[in-house]
């Protein structure tokens, strides 16, 4: 009996050592084929686990690729690469644009100055006449080397004569013509003799006064008589000197009459009014541009 009873310990034994042996691989396939999700986006397979009941399914996470942002020099050539832009940008505006001179703030705004302002002195004086109708004049502007006289040419009232010059000695001389004539010269509008006293004695003397016209001066005719030594003219020797920044340009106006327009750089200037008692000279200045007007009195220069 005790054989016996060892016989079916040791079998119990030996049965209970091999369902300790076999239970998983029998629970294992009693549960099913193993059944594995798919690996998303993941660039190695991934080994298969097998599935317990104490251990969950595990799912393989796509792989994260650490992201760190660039560093901001980046940033930095972008505005300097802009600036570098805008200033090739502006230097091309600028070369595009007209050349304007700068203005300091000192010049004057009205952009014009008298540098010369001074009646003409005459080529012509009264020398002598006969009656009423004729006159003898001096050429002031030559001299006849042999006597150190100036020559003298004989005139009627009222009738225009043209200058010639003697192709040989290069003297001048006078010749009757009409007022049609463009090439005429001078012009004895009228003559009269007064008797007048002297300053020195009163003793009355006769003086002439003589109204020529000379048509190359220009301007209004003026008057002579025979006590001038140095007649002038009723007309000026009139420069102005226009300034635009640090150009200047120079006008001669000389025998232009009143309103003749002269200028440049969008301004039309005009002489209105001449007071050469007083060394002052009206003009009118017009911006072509805007259509303004301004008028000023502009002083002429100091005599020497």
């Amino acid at each position: 009996m005790i054989k016996k009873t060892f016989i079916i310990v040791g079998l119990l034994w030996v049965a209970f050592l091999g369902y300790l042996i076999f239970e998983k691989p029998i629970e294992h396939l009693s549960e099913g084929p193993n059944v594995v999700e798919p690996v998303v986006q993941s660039p190695e397979p991934v080994p298969q686990v097998p599935i317990s009941e104490k251990s969950p399914p595990v799912v393989s996470q796509p792989e994260e690729i650490p992201f760190t942002p660039l560093p901001d020099e980046p940033l930095v050539m972008q505005k300097e690469t802009i600036q570098a832009e805008h200033t090739k940008v502006v230097d091309l505006e600028k070369e595009s644009e007209p050349i304007v001179p700068k203005k300091t703030g000192n010049e004057d705004t009205f952009g014009l100055i008298c540098t010369k302002f001074e009646k003409v002195p005459s080529r012509f004086r009264l020398s002598s006449w006969e009656g009423r109708k004729k006159v003898e004049i001096e050429d002031l502007s030559r001299v006849n080397q042999s006597t150190k006289d100036h020559p003298k040419f004989w005139l009627k009232v009222r009738v225009p004569y043209k200058e010639f010059i003697h192709p040989a000695s290069g003297d001048s001389f006078f010749k009757p013509t009409s007022m049609s004539d463009p090439n005429k010269r001078i012009l004895v509008q009228s003559f009269e003799v007064r008797n007048e006293a002297l300053s020195f004695t009163s003793r009355k003397n006769p003086i002439g006064y003589l109204i020529l016209k000379d048509f190359k001066v220009g301007g209004p005719a003026y008057q002579l008589t025979s006590e001038m030594e140095k007649p002038l003219t009723s007309s000026y020797y009139i420069h102005f000197e226009q300034i635009f920044g640090p150009q200047k340009f120079f006008h001669d106006l000389t025998g232009k009459r009143n309103g003749h327009p002269f200028g440049g750089w969008g301004f039309e200037y005009k002489i209105t009014k001449q007071d050469f008692s007083k060394n002052k000279i009206t003009v009118l200045r017009k911006d072509l541009k805007k259509g303004n007007y301004q008028s000023k009195v502009l002083d002429g220069p100091v005599p020497l």
